[in-house]
């Protein structure tokens, strides 16, 4: 489902999809980037890091 009617889309002006597009990639990405500090904090809490998680055999 678009968030946008078919039918407005020739209406509007050159570009304007592509920069509502970066928009909102940039608006996940951000997201992403807080939810990963958050869970980074978490389990700092829990004593784990990442590098704990890290198995050798596979690197």
């Amino acid at each position: 489902m678009s968030p946008t009617p078919t039918s407005q889309v020739a209406d509007q002006e050159p570009g304007h999809l592509l920069r509502d597009l970066e928009r909102r990639q940039d608006d996940v990405l951000s997201q992403l980037d807080a939810l990963d500090a958050k869970l980074t904090e978490v389990l700092r809490g829990l004593g784990v890091t990442m590098e704990d998680e890290i198995d050798e055999t596979l690197v």
